[in-house]
């Protein structure tokens, strides 16, 4: 006779993290495709009546996942930003964001990149991109004594080559400290020629 593990009973708030927990580690382990809410329940050790009981499908369940671990990729970033004391704070952080954005083993690229899943956060990406970007615009234009124009055009310059390293970094497998470090000296370069212009 074997002896069957106790069931623990779990919060349904604890319950649909630990569902969301395992979805997470599966789509990073299998790819999105191998995704199913039977193959979820099987992990988690639940049945796939009580996946449904919290979820109407998969792709609820994934959204809900993508706007749980976006919500959580912005209040990382927020709360580094408010301690930044300089402008360079500011360059690396925002380096480093989407340095870890496009990590490895990071599941908001996956999940960003199927359409009917990303429109779960479509509106907040929006409204907290036009933040950031207000902010970052600002920040170097009294930084750097820049009009709006020059700033607006240095931020943009500067986070496309950010995201590119980042992408770079990831693809290439590029030591992601040395490559933060190069990439915060470029947009830190750039912008002073701009100022000097």
């Amino acid at each position: 006779m074997s002896a069957s593990r106790p069931r623990i009973r779990l919060s349904p708030e604890a319950r649909r993290a630990q569902l969301l927990d395992t979805a997470k580690l599966m789509v990073i382990e299998n790819g999105l495709q191998a995704f199913t809410m039977g193959g979820l329940a099987k992990k988690a050790g639940v049945s796939a009546p009580l996946v449904y009981n919290y979820f109407d499908g998969r792709e609820q369940l994934l959204q809900e996942l993508l706007i749980r671990e976006y919500q959580r990729f912005v209040e990382e970033t927020t709360k580094a930003l408010q301690h930044a004391e300089t402008f360079e704070d500011i360059v690396r952080i925002s380096v480093t964001s989407n340095f870890d954005h496009h990590a490895p083993g990071n599941i908001l690229p996956l999940l960003q990149s199927q359409p009917e899943i990303a429109s779960a956060i479509r509106a907040d990406q929006q409204r907290i991109g036009r933040r950031n970007a207000r902010f970052l615009v600002q920040s170097a234009a009294d930084s750097y004594q820049l009009t709006t124009g020059q700033a607006q055009l240095a931020v943009s310059m500067s986070s496309g080559a950010s995201i590119a390293a980042a992408e770079l970094a990831a693809n290439a497998k590029l030591d992601r400290a040395e490559t933060i470090e190069l990439a915060v000296s470029y947009i830190l370069a750039g912008i002073e020629q701009i100022a000097g212009a």
